[in-house]
């Protein structure tokens, strides 16, 4: 099941268009927004969040590959996403591959 919400432009603003909101396919922009975002800053749900960015800048090694996996792993399955293949060891060609049930 494919989900349609509200899209984000360049800048993680609003996307509008001809003066009105822009629908679309969000899943990839929610496991974006999954990846990005850090727990503790989506008011709704606190739990929400891998914080990605403090894998970038760290040293990446199989400890970390590990739990940045598990962390993907358990978001992902908590916002409704059944994983097919997640691959994380390289972030820079890292695989993510998730649908919705």
């Amino acid at each position: 099941m494919i989900a349609t919400d509200l899209l984000l432009d360049a800048n993680a603003d609003l996307a509008i268009e001809r003066g009105d909101f822009v629908l679309g396919e969000s899943d990839a922009q929610h496991i974006d927004l999954l990846l990005q975002t850090n727990q503790g800053e989506w008011r709704q749900d606190p739990l929400v969040g891998v914080g990605l960015s403090r894998y970038i800048v760290s040293t990446y090694g199989p400890g970390q590959t590990a739990e940045l996996t598990r962390n993907v792993s358990i978001q992902l399955e908590r916002d409704g996403y059944t994983i097919i293949e997640l691959d994380l060891a390289n972030l820079s060609s890292a695989l993510i591959n998730a649908e919705r049930l």
